[in-house]
């Protein structure tokens, strides 16, 4: 029998026997907050998602989280908190709707000068000059690198080789990239990566949504050589976040999000700012005792569906 019917009659009768259902009740003093960061038009995938979490979870605040990490009334069991990254204008368009269909609190955090639209977000960038060049291949970072019909794979891949670089290489590889593909990039990000406005933030803000600092451009802050920058970063984009909002920003959420990615002194800037919160993307759940500037997340987005998603929020799997 192939091994992946194998996996896939195991993965049944978890369900069937009920283990999920013990997972989730061993673990209900723990609390979830779930991460997610882009929605597309087809908001069935979203709901079908939300209607599990209205059913087995109790939706919570970020408020509330550092409410009872501060001392406050202790969070339900099986508390779960919903989190959003970058500030794409395709939370207000797919995702706003649905999470307030269901009456699940909703944190978004934003990248200020993303929202400012002084830039798009680099990785977005990478993706629009792979897609659009005209070049068959390159070499770039040593290797020959062939451009496939569907490059957005591609893209990710070498995204994800310039986040472990230092904040100003990555800048001159990013501008290597640029002469490499020949393809003129907008000042301001076009359809598809199109960002949240202040205007958008204030009036969901009226709705109930919650928002947060995730700095001023998306560095990895870890990479960041002056002490300077990763002030500007942190303390910058809360004073802008501040400012605009017209409230106290409360919550901060880490670039990239591993534990490779801040360090001592972007935890330093974090407390300083005065931020009761920060999330990270290293996956797990928290507890009443948990460090309330290292919180753990449950990384999601709309495709995680059926056994998988239901497992990933019980604690099955990663």
């Amino acid at each position: 029998m192939p091994f992946r019917t194998i996996r896939s009659s195991a993965r049944t009768a978890i369900h069937r026997l009920g283990i999920v259902h013990a997972v989730r009740v061993l673990k209900r003093r723990s609390y979830r907050i779930l991460a997610y960061h882009r929605f597309p038009p087809d908001h069935s995938p979203l709901a079908a998602q939300c209607q599990h979490i209205r059913r087995y979870y109790d939706p919570v605040s970020m408020r509330q989280v550092a409410e009872s990490l501060g001392g406050g009334s202790a969070l339900p069991d099986n508390a779960l908190a919903v989190t959003i990254d970058d500030g794409y204008r395709d939370f207000l368009l797919h995702g706003r709707p649905v999470f307030a269909e269901f009456e699940i609190p909703v944190t978004v955090f934003l990248v200020t000068a993303f929202i400012d639209q002084q830039l798009w977000l680099w990785w977005d960038q990478i993706t629009y000059m792979f897609t659009l060049t005209s070049r068959k291949a390159i070499s770039f970072d040593g290797k020959e690198i062939r451009i496939p019909t569907d490059p957005v794979r591609l893209a990710g891949d070498v995204a994800h080789a310039l986040k472990r670089l230092p904040n100003a290489e990555r800048i001159a590889r990013m501008k290597e990239l640029h002469q490499l593909l020949e393809v003129d990039l907008p000042n301001s990000a076009p359809a598809g990566f199109e960002p949240l406005t202040w205007d958008d933030a204030r009036r969901l803000a009226t709705m109930g949504v919650e928002f947060g600092s995730h700095s001023r451009t998306h560095p990895i802050l870890s990479r960041l050589a002056d002490p300077e920058e990763v002030t500007m970063e942190v303390e910058g984009s809360k004073q802008r976040l501040d400012e605009q909002m017209g409230f106290p920003s409360l919550h901060f959420a880490y670039p990239n999000g591993t534990h490779a990615d801040y360090d001592d002194r972007t935890l330093a800037a974090v407390k300083q700012s005065g931020f009761a919160t920060a999330v990270t993307a290293e996956n797990g759940f928290n507890c009443a005792h948990s460090a309330p500037h290292e919180l753990l997340r449950v990384n999601l987005d709309t495709t995680t569906q059926g056994n998988r998603f239901v497992e990933k929020l019980a604690g099955l799997r990663k």
